[in-house]
Order: structure tokens, then C-alpha cells, then sequence
């Protein structure tokens, strides 16, 4: 989703740990409604002052397209954003608005104890309760349920698609640095979320071995789910989520085509070679010796909000992805996205590099506000990046093997993109292996700096 300023007019968020969430429905007339007639509907049903303004959200993401942002109030209109939840993507709806609550909730109880440092500010996302008193509202439509939520905009924020849109190297260093002291700060708020109960909101997702299944099932050449047998989850709601990611939908020759590629088969042959060391944390979380916490899930830069006044990093926010996992698997996401040079669409190889001053920033500012993390963990961080890389770079090359069932190639794309994202990935990958030494190195004396 997309960012902004979560507070209630009062600027105090609202205790949400006993709330029950029960479902509110309210059924559309027509399914022809214009979309900011809905959005002026359905904003009446939270407690909001009046007069009431709704207008398109430009900065939307991908995923959940219907955003909207509604002024209330007088004289001065207090700005929020009303959202849909995307329920084609987040098929538990419910279930992504309880973590999102809970994170809410560990953050503003650690900032209310005091745990953030002085001079720093965070600010928390603010939810509005609709008039009978519930987080979020429930719609019922021709299609079932679909899930709103109204946030309080946060004020005085910006954000950054990429650090290349900064021009100045020393300020693109220093946002670098702030955001990996964002996910710091967050990270040490919500380490101590309970995830008994937390459900993965995009099932399948960041299972390594899972992917690791697909590849082979894909490999064989399983166009069935008999074909593809016990690969095939037996859970049936990751088996519904993820079966079609096993087969192959490509007709046989472009299929072959694809496996028998002279270029991309040492590709394919790599991540074979990894996969060891590509479910390592996966079986470290299994042994114990890393901890299985309540992440953040997409810690890609855009969703760090930074103070316009202070340019300091102030919130991390898009609640969608919180899961169980290793807090290792945001940092090497967030470190695998912001050194990579060339970007993820790059032909050239050769230009794929990893900018060390980068990696070193972001080292420098996560580990000069980290709290609570173990030192078995901060071993492993150089290794995180490495995995990740990994990882994606195994899902383009299986989503490119099988013919772009979850990756989809739009008509304005070559037809290649899979390919081309999948051996620009794994080269990132190589590049940060042959760089896992220093960056040993500086995360070591980095550690010891914020300890001295």
C-alpha cells in the first residue's frame, strides 16, 4: 500500500488489544458504483467530522488500488486514507487487519515505555473506528466480503521510491543509513509480538523450501497435480495458494526451449547448487538458534517514511506482510534491494554490482539503534542478504521455467522479463558472495563501535 500519517485528531492511538473484531457488512446496491461515490459512502460509516471530502490517492501501490484520501473537519480538514484491502491477494483479510493491530499496538506501547531514544521521533499508524465501533468495516458485495480500513495521513512525511531519484551521494548515504535505523526502531518495537496464531498473509511466502519444491516439480515437467505428487503441499490453504506454481503452463517446445537455454542453464544449476544454503535460516528458525518473530514482510525503501523537517526516519508503514519469521529475512530484503546498482531488469551482467558504501550505510544506521537482536543473528546478517538474493532470484528463474503464472508479464513487457530478472538476481547474488568478507568485516566493527 501506501504510506502517510497515522494518528487520531487527539494524536493518541487508540488501545486495540482486547477490541473484538467482529465482522461489520454493509451491501452495495450496485456493483456499477462510481468508485469515489463508494469511497464517499463507505467513509460515512466511520466516526469522522463533518464536512466530508473524498479525492483519488495518486501514490498508490500496486497492490491495493483502492485508496482514497478523505478530508474531514473544520476549519483546518484533517487528512486520512481510506483503503481496500486487495482480497485477490490477501485472501484473509481478517487476518492481515488483526497483525496489522497487534504491530500497531506493540509500537505505541514501546514508544508510551519510553524505549525510544532521545531526539528520535516514530510515529505509529492510526486507525478510525467505524460507527459501531470496530477497526475496519466489512462490505458485502456480489463478489462476498471486502475489507476497508480508514488511516489518519501522517503529517510532515515523505518518502523515496529509490535512492537513485537522490541526486546528492552523501544525502543518498545518509537515507540509506536512516532506513536501516527505521527497521532497526521497528523491529526492536515488535520483537515481542506473540505469533501463535499469526498467519501467514500470503501463504507460501518466503518458504524457501517451498520454492526450492516448485523448481523441481517444474524441472519434471508436471503439468498436473498428479504429476507433481507429494511436491505439492498437503495443507489445503497453501496447496490452494500455491498449486499452479508447480506446473508448467508453456506449450512443450517453448518449454523446452526455456530448461535447454545454453545461457540460463548454469542459472538453473546454481540455484540447485544453493540449496543448502538457501534454507539455512529456515532451519536455523526450525533448531532454534534464531528466533521466529513477527516481521514487517516488505521492507522495500518506500514504505520508511522520513521526517520533512528533520529528514530523520520517522515510520515504517504498509502492515500488509506481518508474519512469522527471522527479522534477518527484512534486513537482507531491505540490503538485496538498495545495493543493487543496475536494478533488477538489467541485461548487461556486467553492470550488475553491489554498492559496498551502500551496504556499509545501511549496516552502520540498523546496527547503531539495534536493541534486541542476538548475537548468533548479527553473525548471519551477511549471509541474509546473500539468501535473499537467492531466493528471488530462484523464483524468476522457476516463474520464467513454468510460463509467468505469478510474475506476470504485461503486454508492454518483453517476453523475457523473467529471465532477464531471474540471472540479474542470481548475479547480485555471486557479486555479494564475492563481497561476504568485507562486509564481515565492517558489520563486525560496526558492532563492536555501537557497544563501545
Amino acid at each position: 500500500m501506501s504510506h502517510h500519517d497515522w494518528r487520531d485528531a487527539a494524536g493518541q492511538p487508540p488501545d486495540r488489544g482486547k477490541t473484538a473484531l467482529r465482522r461489520v457488512t454493509r451491501t452495495l446496491t450496485s456493483s456499477e458504483e462510481h468508485p469515489l461515490v463508494q469511497a464517499g459512502r463507505l467513509s460515512s460509516r466511520f466516526r469522522l467530522a463533518h464536512p466530508v471530502e473524498v479525492h483519488d490517492f495518486p501514490d498508490k501501490g500496486n497492490i491495493n488500488q483502492h485508496t482514497f484520501v478523505v478530508s474531514a473537519g473544520t476549519p483546518v480538514p484533517q487528512e486520512y486514507l481510506l483503503q481496500r484491502i486487495n482480497e485477490r491477494v490477501f485472501t484473509r483479510p481478517t487476518s492481515v487487519m488483526r497483525a496489522m493491530i497487534a504491530s500497531i499496538n506493540a509500537q505505541t506501547a514501546s514508544v508510551a515505555a519510553g524505549r525510544l531514544p532521545p531526539g528520535d521521533e516514530w510515529e505509529t499508524i492510526t486507525l478510525l473506528d467505524t460507527l459501531d465501533g470496530q477497526p475496519f468495516l466489512e462490505v458485502e458485495n456480489h463478489r462476498g466480503y471486502s475489507c476497508w480500513r480508514l488511516m489518519v495521513k501522517i503529517a510532515e512525511s515523505r518518502t523515496y521510491k529509490s535512492l537513485g531519484e537522490i541526486a546528492d551521494p552523501a544525502e543518498r548515504l545518509r537515507i540509506a543509513g536512516e532506513a536501516g535505523r527505521g527497521l532497526a526502531i521497528y523491529g526492536d518495537f515488535t520483537c515481542r509480538m506473540r505469533t501463535d496464531g499469526l498467519e501467514n498473509p500470503l501463504p507460501g511466502y518466503r518458504d524457501t523450501r517451498l520454492y526450492y519444491n516448485q523448481l523441481r516439480s517444474v524441472l519434471a515437467g508436471s503439468r498436473t497435480p498428479d504429476d507433481a505428487g507429494a511436491l505439492i503441499p498437503a495443507d489445503p490453504t497453501l496447496r490452494h495458494s500455491t498449486e499452479e506454481h508447480f506446473l508448467v503452463h508453456l506449450e512443450a517446445p517453448e518449454y523446452r526451449r526455456r530448461v535447454n537455454d545454453p545461457a540460463f542453464r548454469p542459472f538453473i544449476d546454481l540455484v540447485q547448487a544453493e540449496e543448502a544454503f538457501g534454507v539455512s535460516l529456515l532451519e536455523g528458525m526450525d533448531a532454534g538458534r534464531i528466533r521466529r518473530l513477527a516481521i514487517h514482510g516488505d521492507t522495500k525503501l518506500d514504505n520508511f517514511l522520513f521526517s520533512s523537517r528533520t529528514g530523520r526516519v520517522k515510520a515504517l508503514v504498509d502492515l500488509d506482510t506481518i508474519m512469522p519469521h527471522t527479522w534477518l529475512a527484512d534486513w537482507g530484503d531491505m540490503v538485496r534491494s538498495l545495493v543493487n546498482v543496475a536494478g533488477e531488469k538489467e541485461r548487461d551482467l556486467a553492470r550488475v554490482q553491489v554498492d559496498r558504501d551502500i551496504y556499509r550505510a545501511v549496516a552502520r544506521g540498523f546496527l547503531s539503534a539495534a536493541r534486541e537482536v542476538t548475537p548468533a543473528e548479527v553473525e548471519l546478517m551477511v549471509d541474509a542478504v546473500q539468501i535473499i538474493a537467492l531466493e528471488l532470484g530462484l523464483r524468476f528463474l522457476t516463474d520464467y521455467l513454468r510460463g509467468d503464472s505469478y510474475f506476470k508479464v504485461g503486454p508492454a513487457d518483453p517476453p523475457d522479463l523473467n529471465r532477464v530478472r531471474a540471472m540479474a538476481q542470481l548475479t547480485l547474488f555471486r557479486r555479494l558472495r564475492e563481497g561476504a568478507d568485507e562486509a564481515r568485516q565492517f558489520i563486525g566493527d560496526l558492532r563492536a563501535e555501537a557497544h563501545a
